[in-house]
């Protein structure tokens, strides 16, 4: 079965074009603990997952490990065609973002749903010199480092992150870099969102492909305004979304799904 969601909701790509990303050869893989909070009116959302950022030569990825696990097993098995779908909140983990030169770019299906039930992908692409960075005098002690504090206002929130020059690796978790130094922790100002390194250590591995976990795959190139205006127009629209792709909804069934739409209220961007 064919997704129609992408005609009804989705029309202002600027391209479509069957891409992929080449393999990248790591040296280094930064764990983080992630700790978000989907619902701002109820600290009760809150949960936590690990992330990790993967570091080459010429660029970075990252992602959740949940998305890292689930692509190595699709990779293994020789990719998916399966197509699904998901109703609610929806999912954000399965986004990758790769930093190289002075671009950051970012994977995301704007349905939530990964490679395993999905066959189109949205990216856009951001400059680094936009991300700009207030160094102050603080200093802390985080893993044995000593880190110094920076500020930057992105994505909506002011953020409060902990670098440290014992790694001179211009990098960090999600999209943050530009700092002379890893970033260890980062958080923003109201603690809905937290980074927090667990373990950092050498890496000998390479990237799998685009064709390799879907060989069906179609990348469509956006702004990033237009990806938070078409991600909102799903949640917005979540009911008919539901039935435009052939769910069977009971009066129930759409009363919880809007009731779940109203907590995933707290994106770690706003727009």
């Amino acid at each position: 079965m064919k997704i129609l969601f992408y005609p009804l909701f989705f029309l202002i790509f600027q391209f479509t074009v069957h891409a992929q990303v080449k393999p990248v050869a790591f040296d280094m893989k930064i764990m983080y603990k992630f700790t978000y909070q989907n619902d701002s009116t109820s600290s009760a959302s809150r949960k936590s997952i690990f992330t990790q950022l993967t570091i080459g030569e010429q660029e970075s990825h990252f992602q959740t490990l949940s998305k890292f696990r689930a692509d190595s097993a699709l990779a293994l098995a020789h990719g998916s065609n399966m197509l699904f779908y998901s109703y609610g909140r929806i999912a954000s983990s399965n986004f990758l973002i790769i930093k190289r030169g002075d671009i950051i770019s970012t994977y995301d299906p704007i349905n939530g749903v990964g490679f395993s039930g999905n066959n189109e992908l949205s990216y856009y692409e951001e400059n680094k010199a936009d991300m700009q960075w207030e160094i102050q005098p603080d200093t802390a002690h985080i893993h044995h480092f000593v880190c110094q504090k920076a500020t930057t206002d992105w994505g909506g929130r002011k953020w409060i992150a902990w670098f440290t020059m014992d790694i001179p690796i211009s990098d960090g978790p999600y999209k943050f870099c530009g700092l002379p130094g890893l970033v260890l922790s980062i958080s923003d100002q109201d603690k809905y969102f937290t980074f927090d390194m667990a373990s950092i250590s050498k890496a000998n591995s390479v990237s799998a492909t685009f064709d390799q976990l879907r060989p069906d795959l179609i990348i469509q190139k956006t702004t990033k305004a237009n990806f938070y205006k078409e991600r909102q127009k799903l949640r917005d629209n979540m009911i008919e979304y539901a039935l435009l792709t052939g769910a069977i909804l009971s009066d129930a069934s759409k009363m919880n799904i809007r009731a779940e739409m109203k907590t995933d209220n707290n994106p770690i961007e706003r727009h």
